[in-house]
């Protein structure tokens, strides 16, 4: 492995901190504990409610985490989530202690009570109804401990602010407090408003401090306001009360709160105003103990004095100088440390980066007390008052101690002490200074956590980001040192803080939140991370550095003797101070000893007896033994290192040299090794010249023309000696595959030596070739080698071949490398202007005009051409674009032939009067060439001219036009990324390439190019930018357009309108959402709803669009049924509450313009029970002016459907009425009615009827339960005479029905207990087949694959497939040899184009078969017909053939679908059948579809002979037809026996015995069959033995074979009829041998198988009998 010098590990470490955007150079490790949702949900599953919940717990998936507060006792922090209070333990592990749930709550929609305080029992239960309250989750936004008051405050989007012990968070702080004061005490500061809406997400801030032993709580939320709460507790009385009026804070103008925090006698809060600029405001402590204690002062003077505001408020400006130009207004992120502000700043850059500001708050304090003093002083410059006060509080009467605040104030000033703050804004902004910039090392990649923690003076800080990653940067120069990198998660970090400190508060263990994971890990990782002292010193980190004699990166702890600074240094030392040494000499040869010294530098060693140095080399290592000269300075001696440690190809390599202490490397260097004897190896073509110029010592040896480690006999040889050929002196340019001779200049070469010419050719093969050598002059010679014609023979226009001289088999240095250029004219020369192009580098080339090639001159014998005049006229066969605009700047592409020979013959292009630059790097010589157009005055269309110097022209057969090109200016400010804007104009769609440019304010361009464009429109897709405003334009090539500056803004927030969404489980529904929008925001945005589980998303659409005050703007959105379809609960039961269901819930997320990766969360979809009608016997008569009916319905109204959203249909009931129906519009919908009209004259004729009511929504079908009178007529009187008649003949009826129902059952009951014994046999069978189908599938598919499938002999494709689609092999219309016509075979591809047309195709066969005369034949022959066409498109005949074949199946599902594909009585079922005999042909039946369906046949095959086969009647007990299958259920044996085949009259097997399984039913036939089938299962069954080729032996020890047949004397007769013997029969038994073998050709009988006579009568016995049985 080779070292880096010394010198060059800190520059490169230095430029992988700056290249950071590319590399990934930064230290990484992982998080050492990590806590997910699903385990938060888990741990607070146990704890105690505060109330009683009837809201179901949310899934872990959605769930969130919030913000996380570390306790003041070390190690614990309070955990907020969706619903839940958690407080971990962090000391080692993640470790829940207790918990608090506190949601989801009720929210009454229809109430006075406020929804923000829901857990409060409505006062007014009139005017609250439970049923119409909906769950919202409680997520907490904000927590607040403090363990000497044993508080834990939490702010939500229920409760508002919930007061808690610390030590018991389920106990509430203040026990006497009821539930409604609580309420009334947590709203928002400001009058009549709360503090906040439900279900909204807030960002809040706090600090909780002590003043004088009276604490005080101060909460901020963004865009409400503050409060500030006193809390006292005590053992007995713990309690909480907000002691101010917020109206002081109304002028602010807060947008976003960034921090509050207490120091000294003063509250800080600083936030960014609506102007976008960070400010602080300041209050004094003692202003809210004269408040509260003052507040009830009667002296009304006094009291509108208090009342107008905090007298110490004081504001003040914070910018932070980015250079000299530029300051920066707006702070991100806002921390308070060690008594300086910390201001963080990103930057708009590629590289996201991060400017970190610092300002002390003595500063800060000194700017407000300098302005508070030149107010008393009544010098009002620079201050500006808030409210209607100009000035009258600046009293110069004051004293300068008033101008602090602080106890002595209070007793000086009484209680008007406060007010001599006189509260004003400071219009001097202050100053921070420029800390560090932070860079983040991922283009991409944003900052959206910060923590800044202190360590032993040097500041650090962890950035969390949108990647999940938190990056440690040492912020001790302008640059912030990137230390390391903690891979936490996928998601973005919300938040990182201290979880663990030692005892001086520094943090020891840092903890980071996500959405689903709260994560932990050591602020440091010295010893992981940093493998070397320059990796050690270089990171900066601050609790690293580098313990000497433990060579390892440790923190001061961890290292003996650490104090001492020759054993540790720290970080904040250079990598200079690392212990190093250097070697003298550097350079070692090979296979020798050598003595080396070692001169130390960096920090002092202590060297003594327990040092040792090792050599290391790849798998090389060898330790040995040092001597001390005197300090820094030691001796040593290198063993022999072997040549094979060399790398092939290489005559040196790097070894490392380590210092060890007791086996532990303290310090290391390296030096060279070489071996001169590979020089040749290294060196090919100069190895002479080489060996004389290494660093090293090497020596050249003439004698033995080599390089060697020792000089050699015959004294010093310098480089000027050096035998070497210098250049080619005949021709470098020669011809393609002709003799060629190369004559050569050498210097120093020995003629009495033989040489020889290496040649590399242009096909990569060497060559040799005999040289001469001749003397020229002394020290020259002259080489000469002779190549042939093969040899030079090339197929490329111009090919390099290289030349080596070689003298014996070494080869002479090259002074220059010697080659020669081969042109072959013929290649890549079509053309003549190409051919002139070739001539000009070789003058052989010629352009012939007589073969109308390029060749050579001596091929040519006549008409050459060497000159573009002589050459075809140029012509232009196409140009592109055909259009500009008349700005110019056009792009045009101009192609054709014979257009000039080189870049310079083409002199000027114009159209009309307009030029046309031409542009040298796009010339294609004689076929391409490519300019620059110019403006045009005027819209003119015009031929491209090319002329030429050699005073030929070309026009283009194409016209090209100038267009005027116009954009229609719009009013475009706010988008977002991935928005796609559409620009209106005229003439768009001209010229090239159409781009959008955004520019930044500092210059940097982002360039997208516009697609479908149009003549008259096109559309633009905004790349990817940060947040702020671009200079957006248009550009067409020479035409520039300005638009409007686009804004770019993050992707709004939304929530849902209510707070609860819900939708029907089949229904769907429909849901209403606000945006934070502006309307030029919401006209570029694509708007999705996306209900988790669900395949598709749903369009929304703007309802009502935002006002300029409010960027409120309401999409509805069409919400899917239920994805998951979750069956509900039944009505809980036993609760004084109306019962209701259980709602499955999913999440419900809204996705801008596709960007599936930041989906916004707007709540969970409650999925209720679909709706009903409810039971009507009676519909009363519409109302007759308008047609109204009113007809019960439940909950129709519930999900956001709307009366334009449903459609109801009423149907007349009884037979000849299908089909008809009357619609009914519907009016309204409320909860408890639906109100629709109908037309009168389509009421008349349904009145005292029976109908049935149908409403219809896109995804549901919702009818009455029962047919439904409509406005039944008056009862007539002779009705009731009629009935008596009536009810005696429907007696009858009833009776005669009944006995022939009856009947009927009957039968059906037979019917049914036979189908159900069939059906059981066929289940039977069904699962035989499955448990036997893998053993036959895994013995018989490598037969099939490696032996059958190559062995079959294929019929040829047109008789195969002749008999096979048409039954023949003559006579068949498609091998017909009729001529056929152009007009006729014209119109027989335009109907196969048809045909390839999917829709065409299926109505073709769809409405020929629905012709009454289209006969089965003719569907037989359509089909053949199709699948002889598309046999070669067999993917086409394949989708065709489902999509009838599903149409046919779904016809048939009503019918007996055991029937499908049995008669082949339509086009598709012979289309299957000819479908399966194409993959059942050739190279398909193993390569593809016709594997499976062979072995399904096989199988088939093979579950058959598993059981009895009655061959008399064909019926088998596994059979899948319940046709062939046998009824009656017979009992068998399976039997085993030993087979084999006799081959010739000699007796000998020629195959192998192999065990076969039959059954003791078999007949001999099918034992036979059996056999053959096992035996060879390796061959077709075309080339199978037959069963009635053979006869079957039985041979068993000690007896004489017998013969087994079907029928012999031994046959039981009954009358006519005779018995088939089986195995059974003739008693074989397991492990039974048998053979089959070939029929004797013998005359005589067997004395065993009786008389011949009686032989025949029994033979024609069953003759006659099988034909009565099959008859």
């Amino acid at each position: 492995m080779t070292l880096l010098p010394p010198l060059l590990l800190p520059l490169i470490l230095i430029a992988c901190g700056q290249l950071l955007t590319t590399t990934n150079c930064q230290p990484t490790r992982h998080v050492d504990d990590v806590f997910r949702i699903d385990d938060a949900i888990a741990a607070a599953s146990s704890t105690a409610d505060v109330t009683s919940f009837d809201c179901p717990v949310p899934k872990a998936e959605q769930s969130r985490f919030f913000r996380l507060d570390p306790v003041d006792t070390n190690a614990t922090v309070i955990l907020s989530m969706s619903n839940f209070l958690l407080e971990m333990d962090l000391t080692n592990e993640i470790k829940t202690v207790r918990g608090l749930r506190t949601g989801p709550q009720y929210n009454y929609t229809d109430c006075e009570q406020s929804s923000t305080c829901t857990a409060v029992s409505p006062s007014d239960t009139s005017n609250c109804k439970r049923e119409n309250a909906q769950c919202v989750e409680d997520n907490s936004n904000l927590i607040s401990t403090s363990h000497s008051l044993n508080l834990l405050v939490s702010c939500g989007s229920v409760r508002n602010c919930i007061f808690r012990k610390l030590s018991d968070i389920a106990e509430p702080y203040e026990a006497n407090r009821t539930a409604a004061y609580a309420c009334e005490n947590s709203r928002i500061l400001i009058e009549n408003k709360q503090w906040v809406e439900s279900g909204r997400k807030y960002e809040y801030m706090h600090e909780m401090y002590n003043r004088s032993g009276s604490h005080f709580l101060m909460i901020a939320i963004d865009g409400m306001g503050m409060r500030t709460y006193q809390v006292s507790n005590s053992d007995n009385n713990s309690k909480y009360e907000p002691i101010d009026d917020t109206n002081s804070y109304v002028q602010l103008n807060v947008k976003k709160y960034l921090n509050i925090f207490s120091h000294g006698d003063f509250v800080y809060t600083v936030f960014n105003d609506k102007s976008n600029s960070t400010k602080l405001f300041r209050i004094c402590m003692s202003s809210f103990d004269d408040y509260k204690k003052y507040r009830d002062s009667s002296n009304d003077e006094e009291l509108d004095i208090l009342k107008s505001g905090m007298g110490s408020f004081n504001t003040v400006t914070i910018q932070c100088p980015l250079d000299d130009e530029n300051l920066l207004k707006q702070a991100s992120n806002i921390e308070f440390l060690d008594g300086n502000l910390i201001l963080y700043y990103e930057l708009v850059s590629v590289t996201h980066e991060i400017a970190v500001c610092k300002i002390s708050i003595a500063d800060i304090n000194s700017a407000i007390r300098r302005a508070r003093q030149d107010c008393s002083e009544e010098n009002l410059t620079n201050i500006e008052f808030y409210g209607d006060d100009t000035g009258q509080r600046c009293r110069s009467s004051l004293s300068p101690e008033w101008v602090a605040c602080g106890p002595q104030l209070t007793s000086i000033f009484h209680k008007f002490a406060f007010v001599a703050g006189f509260p004003f804004k400071n219009l001097d902004a202050l100053h921070a200074k420029m800390q560090s910039k932070i860079r983040l090392p991922n283009i991409g990649e944003r900052a959206v956590s910060f923590q800044t923690f202190i360590f032993k003076s040097t500041f650090y800080t962890f950035v969390g980001t949108t990647s999940g990653n938190a990056y440690k940067f040492v912020m001790k120069d302008a640059t912030a040192k990137l230390a390391e990198k903690v891979i936490v998660s996928k998601l973005p970090i919300l938040q990182i803080r201290s979880g663990l400190s030692n005892s001086e508060g520094e943090a020891e263990k840092i903890v980071a939140l996500t959405e689903k994971e709260l994560s932990t890990f050591k602020a440091e990782s010295c010893e992981s991370l940093y493998d070397d002292c320059h990796a050690c010193l270089t990171s900066q980190d601050p609790f690293c550095g580098w313990c000497i004699y433990q060579a390892r990166c440790t923190t001061v702890g961890s290292c003996e003797e650490s104090q001492n600074p020759k054993r540790w240094i720290p970080t904040s030392h250079n990598s200079t101070r690392c212990p190093s040494f250097d070697v003298n000499p550097q350079y070692v040869v090979t296979n020798s000893f050598k003595d080396v010294n070692a001169s130390f530098t960096g920090v002092e060693l202590t060297l003594n007896g327990s040092f040792t140095m090792s050599v290391s080399l790849a798998n090389f290592s060898k330790e040995f033994n040092i001597t001390i000269l005197r300090q820094n300075k030691i001796t040593f001696q290198i063993p022999p290192l072997s040549s094979d440690l060399l790398e092939s190809g290489t005559d040196h390599a790097t070894a490392s040299l380590i210092l060890n202490l007791n086996g532990r490397p303290i310090s290391k260097s390296s030096f060279t090794f070489f071996d001169c004897t590979r020089i040749r190896q290294t060196y090919r073509t100069k190895p002479c010249s080489s060996c004389l110029t290494q660093k090293w010592s090497c020596y050249w040896c003439a004698r033995e023309n080599s390089c060697l480690n020792q000089r050699c006999s015959g004294g010093k040889f310098s480089i000027n000696q050096c035998p070497k050929t210098t250049k080619v002196l005949s021709s470098t340019s020669i011809l393609s595959g002709e003799d060629e001779m190369f004559q050569i200049n050498a210097k120093n070469l020995d003629p009495a030596q033989s040489y020889s010419c290496e040649i590399d050719s242009c096909t990569g093969r060497k060559y040799t070739a005999k040289g001469q050598v001749v003397a020229t002059s002394p020290g020259n010679v002259l080489v000469t080698c002779n190549a042939t014609a093969d040899q030079l023979a090339c197929k490329a226009r111009e090919s390099t071949v290289k030349i080596l001289v070689v003298m014996g088999d070494k080869i002479v240095d090259q002074e220059h490398i010697l080659s020669v250029t081969v042109y072959n004219c013929a290649i890549d020369s079509p053309l003549c202007g190409q051919c002139i192009s070739l001539h000009h580098e070789f003058d052989a080339c010629i352009w012939c005009n007589s073969t109308s090639s390029c060749s050579s001159r001596t091929l040519c014998p006549s008409s050459p051409v060497d000159g573009m005049g002589g050459c075809e006229l140029p012509r232009i066969t196409s140009i592109s674009p055909t259009s500009a605009p008349t700005d110019g700047g056009t792009i045009i592409t101009i192609e054709g032939t014979n257009i000039g020979s080189s870049y310079d013959d083409i002199s000027k292009i114009m159209v009309d009067n307009s030029n046309c630059i031409k542009i040298n790097n796009t010339y294609t010589i004689a076929k391409r060439i490519q300019c620059i157009m110019q403006n045009s005055d005027l819209e003119v269309t015009s031929q491209v001219n090319v002329w030429t110097t050699y005073n030929v022209q070309a026009k283009s057969i194409e016209t090209f036009s100038f267009k005027a090109v116009k954009i229609v200016p719009f009013p475009l400010t706010e988008v977002i990324n991935d928005s796609v804007i559409k620009v209106v104009g005229t003439n768009l769609d001209t010229g090239n390439s159409l781009e959008l440019i955004l520019e930044s304010d500092d210059g940097k361009q982002e360039i997208t190019t516009c697609n479908d464009r149009k003549s008259e429109a096109f559309n633009c897709t905004l790349p990817n930018m940060p947040k702020g405003m671009y200079m957006a334009k248009i550009k067409l090539d020479g035409y520039s357009f300005g638009l409007q500056n686009f804004t770019y803004e993050d992707k709004p927030e939304a929530t849902a309108e209510n707070d609860e969404i819900v939708a029907f489980q089949s229904g769907g529904g429909k849901g209403r959402f606000i945006v934070n929008a502006t309307v030029a925001l919401l006209k570029w945005m694509i708007i999705e709803l996306h209900v988790e589980g669900a395949p598709k998303r749903k369009g929304c659409y703007v309802v009502q669009t935002p006002t300029r005050t409010t960027r409120k703007a309401v999409i509805e959105c069409e919400i899917p049924p239920n994805p998951n379809k979750m069956e509900h609960d039944k009505s809980m039961k036993n609760q004084t509450l109306p019962s209701r269901r259980k709602r499955s819930t999913v999440g419900a997320y809204l996705i801008y313009n596709n960007d599936d990766g930041d989906k916004k969360y707007v709540g969970t979809v409650q999925y209720q029970s679909d709706p009903t009608f409810g039971i009507i016997d009676e519909l009363p008569c519409a109302n007759t002016e308008n047609g109204t009916l009113y007809i019960p319905a439940t909950k129709f109204g519930r999900t956001g459907l709307d009366a334009t959203d449903y459609t109801v249909y009423f149907s007349p009931a009884g037979e000849g009425n299908e089909g008809k129906k009357v619609q009914c519009k519907v009016n309204f919908i409320d909860p408890e009615t639906l109100s629709c009209r109908v037309r009168r004259t389509e009421l008349n004729s349904l009145q005292n009827t029976k109908i049935k009511i149908t409403a219809q929504t896109r995804y549901l079908t919702i009818e009455t339960p029962s047919e439904v009178t409509y406005c039944p007529g008056p009862n007539l009187t002779w009705v009731y005479a009629v009935i008596p008649v009536l009810l005696i003949m429907i007696g009858c009826i009833f009776w005669v029905l009944y006995k022939l129902r009856l009947k009927s059952r009957n039968q059906r009951s037979e019917r049914k207990m036979l189908m159900s014994k069939l059906d059981d046999l066929e289940n039977a069978t069904r699962e035989t087949a499955r448990n036997e189908y893998f053993q036959l599938q895994t013995g018989y598919m490598e037969d099939f694959t490696q032996n059958i499938s190559h062995k079959i002999n294929y019929r040829s494709p047109t008789k195969y497939f002749a008999q096979t689609f048409f039954n023949k092999t003559e006579n068949i219309p498609v091998l017909s040899n009729n001529k056929i016509g152009d007009d006729e075979l014209k119109q027989i591809e335009s109907f196969e184009n048809l045909l390839k047309n999917e829709e065409f195709l299926l109505f073709f066969i769809t409405t020929l078969e629905e012709q009454k005369n289209f006969n089965v034949l003719q569907k037989g022959e359509l089909a053949s017909l199709l699948a002889v066409t598309f046999y070669e498109d067999l993917p086409y005949f394949t989708k065709v053939m489902l999509k009838l074949l599903a149409d046919l199946i779904k016809a048939q599902a009503s019918k007996n679908p055991k029937l499908l594909l049995r008669r082949s009585a339509s086009v598709v079922e012979k289309m299957v059948s000819h479908w399966m005999s194409i993959t059942m042909y050739d190279e398909y039946i193993y390569e593809q579809s016709g594997t499976p369906l062979f072995l399904l046949t096989k199988a088939i095959h093979y579950l058959v002979n598993l059981a009895p086969w009655d061959v008399t009647a064909d019926k088998a007990m596994n059979s899948l037809n319940e046709m062939t299958l046998l009824g009656n259920k017979a009992s068998y044996n399976t039997i085993d026996i030993n087979a084999s085949v006799q081959g010739s009259e000699t007796g000998e097997t020629t195959v192998k015995p192999k065990l076969i399984k039959v059954i003791d039913l078999d007949t001999i036939t099918q034992a036979k069959e059996k056999i053959i089938d096992g035996l060879f299962s390796d061959l077709p069954y075309s080339e199978q033995p037959k069963p009635k080729d053979l006869e079957l032996v039985l041979f068993r020890p000690e007896s004489e074979p017998k013969v087994l047949n079907d029928i012999d004397t031994t046959s039981e007769a009954n009358g006519v009829y005779v018995k088939i013997n089986t195995i059974e029969h003739f008693k074989v038994l397991n492990n039974d041998t048998v053979l089959l073998r070939p029929y004797a050709i013998n005359t005589e009988k067997n004395p065993e198988e009786g008389g011949y006579e009686e032989f025949i009568i029994r033979e024609k016995s069953f003759i006659h009998s099988m034909e009565a049985l099959r008859s």
